[in-house]
């Protein structure tokens, strides 16, 4: 084998390790992401729910169910 094959398949090598290495980072940022908007939801509901000094019911179930979401965002994040 002479060098320049040799360094093909090297580059090749790193090419595959490379190009895994960025898709599982990719899917990270992703869910990094979906976390950063659903703490964003919990905050502009709760916000909202606040500004007429009366939280009501249906705005607590609103919380709780953006909350939720939050929640299951964070675990996906982590692997749980």
């Amino acid at each position: 084998m002479d060098v320049w094959t040799i360094v093909s398949a090297v580059l090749g090598l790193v090419a595959i390790v490379g190009g895994g290495a960025y898709l599982k980072v990719k899917g990270k940022l992703g869910q990094v992401k979906n976390l950063g908007k659903e703490a964003v939801d919990v905050l502009i509901v709760a916000v909202n729910a606040v500004d007429d000094d009366k939280i009501t019911a249906e705005e607590v179930a609103a919380i709780k169910k953006e909350a939720k979401e939050a929640a299951a965002a964070f675990k996906t994040l982590i692997g749980k």
